[in-house]
């Protein structure tokens, strides 16, 4: 069949990619998927959700965030007492009491924790929606890069289950606007002391639900800091505040700001502060606050310590920079079970993982051709995605490459640690693409064809087809839906029948 090249560039296609209901589409396509897997992937699940679990139940059990000494039986989880990334764990203990009052049935549990994960990871999309739209790029692009984003497999899998991460992707797509809404009012000679606390106290606070966060923050506190002194100069802008602060003395909203920041300057203090006192870091290692046997319950620590202990080779950074890039395009596109299958992996499908490759390499090649436009003409936005993306990219890859200089294997090398920032870094492909190619219908053409492709096995549909029985819960019905796509589903889509592709 020939294809009406003039209706797929009509003005009809982008009419409907920009629309509010091809959004609450891409919306409802999120939670079908991870509610999919919620209901089908048996209780723990890959990303560390019994980890997770475990330490909200040893929250729900004490009612302060705080620890005078390391919890009975907590040696599994590491350094709990001091390890910053809890407030996620500390808010969700408070749910957890309340289905555990109403059933001890662990499965019930389960099923209520993920359910509330998947409304978190779902609510940031309206954020990322608004975060983007802030570039200039038309409704159509955001909302075509959104759905790329909920396509991606590993993203319906981590909404499935109890992790952190669904927590940090809306707070940072939060942090960022707030970080903009400052941004913007520098551009106009405003100071805004309220939009100044409210940005720090949403960083502070994405900084105690998960360490990783602190280099969004840290270059973000950098990037308001030269901003704002280049726009006013160190004693002006001090003046300003203060003044600012003197006009606003009378709001509540001010006092409520004041005092939330000065909880979470607190908060922050003694986790980050108090560790880097006694330990000389703000993220002490787990051997540097428990003993080795305490450590050795603690999986992610003893693994690294055998390996330590094992290693005699020497590191090389080539060799590791083309693992890293393997590992995370391989581990944002695989399916893979939890420890009662030895964390069973199943590779990527053709179409959804070759196109993104290949989707990377175009984008490169098209922030070539434009790169006066991105660096310069684009926005402080876009400046400030790039800023952001190359700082967290930055420090997760040498903070990976130390764990491998130390241990001699590339481990910890996961693609959902790219995920709070990910939308960004397809927007800006996207804006890249557009800037160097003039053609209308070449873009619309190239959108309409990744989206297809992504699609083509891409989300939820990775984990239907690659999983097996002993992957699920224990339940007829359960296994007869996934049967049925399966069958249905599988025999038209390329590399169904090939499970070890791509495996090492």
């Amino acid at each position: 069949m020939q294809v009406n090249k003039k209706h797929l560039t009509s003005p009809s296609v982008i009419t409907l990619l920009g629309s509010k209901r091809f959004f609450w589409g891409i919306m409802v396509l999120m939670v079908v998927q991870a509610v999919w897997i919620a209901l089908t992937a048996r209780y723990p699940m890959a990303f560390d959700e019994d980890f997770h679990l475990g330490i909200i139940r040893l929250y729900a059990h004490h009612i302060s965030p705080f620890w005078a000494n390391h919890p009975s039986g907590a040696d599994a989880f590491g350094a709990v007492a001091r390890d910053p990334s809890y407030l996620f764990h500390y808010l969700m203990s408070f749910p957890y009491r309340l289905i555990a009052a109403c059933t001890d049935n662990q499965t019930v549990q389960v099923l209520f924790l993920r359910a509330i994960n998947i409304g978190l990871l779902t609510a940031s999309l309206p954020l990322y929606r608004k975060l983007l739209l802030k570039t200039g790029a038309s409704r159509a692009m955001v909302q075509t890069c959104l759905l790329l984003f909920v396509l991606v497999p590993i993203v319906p899998m981590l909404a499935a289950q109890i992790n952190y991460d669904n927590l940090l992707l809306p707070l940072t797509a939060l942090f960022l606007l707030c970080a903009l809404k400052v941004r913007q009012a520098l551009q106009a000679n405003v100071v805004s002391l309220t939009s100044l606390l409210q940005c720090l106290s949403l960083g502070m606070f994405a900084g105690l639900v998960k360490y990783a966060f602190l280099p969004i923050f840290v270059a973000v506190v950098i990037y308001l800091a030269v901003s704002l002194l280049r726009t006013f100069g160190f004693k002006a802008s001090i003046v300003r505040l203060r003044d600012d602060f003197l006009k606003a003395r009378a709001s509540k909203r001010l006092w409520l700001l004041l005092a939330g920041f000065l909880v979470l300057l607190l908060l922050s203090f003694e986790r980050y502060g108090v560790n880097i006192i006694r330990y000389h870091t703000p993220v002490p290692d787990c051997g540097q606050v428990l003993t080795v046997q305490q450590c050795s319950a603690y999986g992610p620590w003893i693994r690294d310590y055998n390996l330590a202990a094992q290693n005699t080779a020497s590191p090389n950074p080539a060799n590791y920079l083309k693992e890293w890039l393997y590992g995370m395009w391989f581990r944002s596109f695989f399916a893979v079970d939890g420890p009662s299958t030895q964390f069973q992996t199943r590779g990527p499908l053709f179409v959804p993982a070759v196109s993104a490759i290949i989707f990377v390499l175009i984008a490169a090649v098209a922030a070539v051709r434009a790169r006066r436009w991105l660096w310069q003409e684009s926005g402080p936005a876009v400046r400030l995605f790039v800023l952001v993306t190359a700082c967290y990219i930055g420090v997760l890859f040498l903070q990976q490459y130390k764990l491998y200089s130390d241990t001699g294997q590339p481990v910890a090398i996961n693609g959902r640690y790219l995920l709070p920032l990910l939308p960004l870094v397809v927007l800006v492909c996207a804006l890249a693409v557009q800037q160097a190619v003039s053609s209308r219908r070449l873009k619309v053409g190239l959108a309409i064809a990744t989206i297809a492709c992504f699609a083509y096995g891409g989300g939820a549909l990775t984990y239907i087809l690659r999983s097996n029985d002993t992957w699920y819960w224990d339940n007829g019905a359960v296994r007869t839906a996934n049967h049925a796509v399966q069958r249905v589903i599988g025999p038209v889509v390329p590399g169904n029948y090939t499970p070890t592709a791509f495996l090492r």
